[in-house]
């Protein structure tokens, strides 16, 4: 049993923000092209250069608001965390998996095992 005691707060909210940035980048920036593409206006109203700004500001306003809630997280996770002693997790050791073929080449079939013994009939 390992358990957690606790977070870096700077480095978890730094990462945490980098995930929420990007999470939005991927998600929120094509929508809001599609919305400047249907849409009709002008100026930061509608058309492409209002999704561009609603898209930059979404992405860095997450970020922001991403790294604030976490560092809030982390700081109250490492406070009750001494108090009730942290979350506890099981983790336990797996083989790698095999690796794949090289390309342009046809996977072999595993080695067959070796024939069993005969069983011994000493008297």
């Amino acid at each position: 049993m390992y358990r957690i005691r606790r977070f870096g707060v700077m480095k978890t909210a730094t990462v945490a923000a980098v995930m929420y940035m990007v999470v939005v980048a991927i998600f929120v920036v094509p929508f809001a092209l599609l919305v400047a593409i249907a849409g009709t206006g002008d100026g930061l109203q509608g058309g492409l250069g209002g999704a561009l700004v609603l898209g930059v500001v979404a992405i860095f306003g997450y970020g922001l608001l991403g790294w604030v809630f976490t560092a809030l997280a982390c700081l109250i996770y490492n406070l009750v965390a001494g108090w009730v002693g942290g979350i506890e997790v099981q983790v336990e050791t797996v083989a790698p998996p095999p690796a794949l073929p090289a390309w342009g080449t046809t996977p072999q079939p595993p080695p067959a095992a070796p024939p069993a013994p005969p069983p011994s009939t000493s008297v």
